[in-house]
């Protein structure tokens, strides 16, 4: 269950207080908690980003945590610094079993420090609340000692003007999407294949009000669509295309988010310890549905269509093969160089019908589609490439400020050549070099004149060996990587449109 979120009264009637301390607020929190000075004193706390301390006393709340939030400049920003000792305070106080509900507090020069970089204190108040919900997220299938989580968190204080409500409000719905991504993510492959995407999109789309269609084999193969039937090709569970939809009146906007529930690699078999995490392959299609839920629950006046195309890549008598030719929804035929390039197949006849059905003024894909992205740029960064320069700043500027960074990479001409084939119009794939942008290159076949952005998210969909390690991600396991960043993008876009 997903925490209550509430603005102010962090003090009153929790079974325990954090204070967030930045490092010029050493004597500050010293004065404001006598229990501190001691700590304080003997050098055992130094405000350091996430550094936290347990104190006790007589009064209420007895308990009282001092987190560090560090100085300005650190981590990617100050709204960023805020969320991460937001987070420490949580994933703290998580620990101590009877702790139900926490209150933070937060230094108001932070508060104004985060604002900055935002849409002003009622966004800094809802992003602190939203990572809050992120290190109290839970996902678990043990039958007994389930991990302990948090029933209510809140945040003060509540500057002048502010709404307490409407922050609330808020941060409840994009921290729903977030949670509705995570759990999707990191549901089992068998719990969470194709059928029960579908499942849990009909479920979310009759709560919420949403409009849902969905093709199965018959209508994909009448469609034409031979990427997402050949990839499906080898399961006992057939291929689906999910399409949700959001319809806030306004502009549409379409989000492609890749959805292998499970990636073996096909025929072109992985080795066994790279499937371990391949549960995660459905990472893209998982921040698309939760974006949809976040914006329906923010009401906002976009209408947001996300096209899910759910498989299983799996060997089998009739998987597809190494040198198979396709033919797409667009008509374009694709030699398959290799079947573990699957991801690229599926997001091409998504891609491509979002682009001529739908019109839209933008069109945004999610995938977890290259481990070139993760050599490129580790697991602290997605990959952003796309043909519309205005549309990759506005993706680029909304990942930064929503906490989940961005970064460019080239898109020359010179690099669809590795793709090209000797039978078909193209290969899926083109060799080691470059193979992120290679990637992106195959998909750019099928999106036509549509502005587009694709996020190679392969690095940041679920907590890995290297990271990402904020602890907002303490569980371990999916991030929900694009939910907020997609938030983020729609926000700007609807607020200039407005301003317009």
């Amino acid at each position: 269950m997903a925490a209550r979120l509430v603005v102010g009264g962090a003090s009153e009637g929790v079974d325990a207080v954090a204070y967030l301390v930045e490092r010029d607020g050493l004597q500050a929190v010293r004065e404001r908690v006598p229990e501190a000075a001691a700590v304080v004193d003997a050098g055992d706390f130094e405000a350091r980003l996430e550094q936290a301390v347990l104190l006790y006393r007589g009064g209420s709340p007895a308990r009282v945590l001092l987190v560090g939030a560090g100085e300005g400049g650190e981590w990617f920003g100050e709204a960023e610094r805020l969320r991460v000792a937001t987070a420490t305070a949580v994933k703290e106080a998580k620990r101590l079993k009877r702790v139900t509900s926490l209150g933070i507090v937060v230094p108001e020069k932070l508060l104004e420090a985060a604002a900055r970089e935002g849409r002003g204190e009622e966004w800094a108040l809802e992003q602190a609340l939203v990572a809050a919900d992120m290190a109290n997220y839970v996902y678990s299938l043990k039958s007994r000692d389930k991990p302990h989580a948090l029933g209510e968190i809140r945040v003060s204080p509540v500057p002048g003007g502010v709404e307490p409500g409407r922050v609330a409000e808020a941060a409840e719905a994009i921290a729903e999407g977030v949670r509705v991504a995570r759990d999707i993510a990191n549901a089992p492959p068998s719990r969470m294949n194709p059928e029960k995407v579908e499942e849990t999109a009909r479920s979310l789309a009759e709560r919420l009000g949403l409009r849902i269609r969905v093709f199965h084999r018959g209508e994909l193969e009448s469609l034409g669509m031979g990427g997402i039937l050949a990839v499906g090709r080898g399961s006992s569970v057939e291929p689906r295309l999910i399409v949700l939809e959001s319809d806030g009146g306004g502009p549409t906007y379409a989000v492609v988010g890749k959805t292998v529930t499970f990636d073996s690699g096909g025929l072109d078999l992985k080795p066994p310890q790279y499937m371990l995490e391949m549960k995660y392959d459905k990472g893209g299609g998982a921040a698309a549905i939760g974006a949809v839920v976040a914006a329906a629950r923010l009401r906002l006046p976009v209408k947001l269509v996300a096209l899910i195309p759910a498989v299983e890549n799996m060997p089998s008598g009739s998987s597809y093969k190494p040198l198979d030719v396709l033919e797409m929804y667009n008509g374009l035929r694709v030699e398959v160089g290799n079947t573990d390039a699957e991801g690229r197949l599926i997001m091409a006849d998504a891609l491509a019908y979002a682009a001529e059905k739908y019109k839209p003024k933008a069109l945004i894909d999610l995938a977890t589609l290259t481990g070139a992205a993760v050599i490129a740029l580790g697991n602290h960064a997605a990959a952003l490439m796309g043909n519309n320069e205005e549309l990759l700043a506005r993706v680029e500027k909304a990942a930064w400020r929503a906490g989940e960074p961005a970064w460019r990479l080239p898109m020359w001409p010179v690099y669809g050549k590795q793709l090209e084939s000797k039978v078909a119009d193209v290969n899926n794939v083109g060799g080691r070099p470059a193979g992120a942008i290679t990637a992106a290159k195959f998909l750019e076949h099928f999106v036509g004149e549509t502005a587009w952005a694709h996020l190679d998210i392969a690095g940041v969909a679920w907590v890995q060996e290297k990271g990402p390690w904020k602890p907002y991600y303490s569980q371990g396991g999916a991030t929900g990587w694009g939910v907020r960043t997609l938030i983020e993008l729609l926000r700007e876009e609807t607020q200039t449109r407005r301003e317009g």
